[in-house]
């Protein structure tokens, strides 16, 4: 299956001649000309890689970069920023962010195929060392985006993987509505933590028997106590 590469740039000249090149190398290439559109985009589905564009409209790349690796469904993406300028504080705010390399434009063919290709083998070798975080009987993998109860698979949906995986990282705390929901949902989503209750409540019915460790803290939150 070929590797699938989300150019975020809002300069569609910019974007042809990426895609271009990137395509002559046989890659599958998407593209969204700001934070917005490239939320759209991810949650229809994941690419391998993103070459991230610094000066963007609205949200800047840095600030796109910043939420790419603190939310849990898109961290383990690697990430390619890029520049017209080869400013040594861009890259090492980039780096210091969690970026995992730095490209210029105009592009280069050679240097864009080569760095593109090294990021892509680095990650494939993180990859193989999958991010298991498991808790009472529930595991999440973090690599792949799975969850099962006891070794079982279960089916569940983008947010509800999210949720389970903010409880998951924070055992026996109290988490109220309004971090989860912000957690999972975003600072910008129009709606109420009403929307967190309704999504622990499918969760719990989803994981069977270890829902029941998703506990409610009336007026308060919720909390995960694992079984011993």
């Amino acid at each position: 299956m070929k590797n699938r590469i989300l150019v975020i740039d809002d300069e569609p000249d910019m974007v042809r001649v990426a895609k271009d090149l990137l395509e002559d190398d046989g890659y599958v290439v998407i593209s969204a000309s700001g934070a917005a559109e490239a939320d759209r985009k991810l949650q229809v589905s994941q690419p391998n890689l993103i070459l991230l564009d610094i000066r963007l409209p609205v949200k800047n790349g840095f600030e796109i970069l910043k939420k790419l690796k603190q939310d849990i469904t898109t961290r383990m993406i690697p990430v390619i920023m890029v520049s017209v300028r080869g400013e040594e504080s861009d890259k090492v705010l980039g780096l210091e962010l969690g970026a995992d390399d730095y490209v210029t434009k105009p592009y280069s063919r050679r240097e864009l195929a080569a760095r593109v290709k090294a990021v892509l083998r680095r990650h494939s070798h993180l990859s193989e060392n999958e991010e298991i975080i498991e808790q009472g009987g529930i595991q999440l993998n973090v690599s792949t985006w799975e969850a099962f109860v006891n070794g079982k698979s279960v089916k569940l949906t983008p947010k509800e993987l999210k949720l389970l995986g903010t409880m998951l990282q924070r055992p026996r705390r109290l988490l109220s509505r309004t971090f989860l929901f912000e957690s999972v949902w975003g600072y910008e989503h129009v709606g109420t933590t009403r929307t967190v209750d309704v999504h622990i409540e499918q969760l719990r019915k989803k994981l069977g028997v270890a829902g029941q460790q998703i506990v409610t803290l009336k007026g308060l939150g919720y909390k995960l106590i694992p079984n011993e």
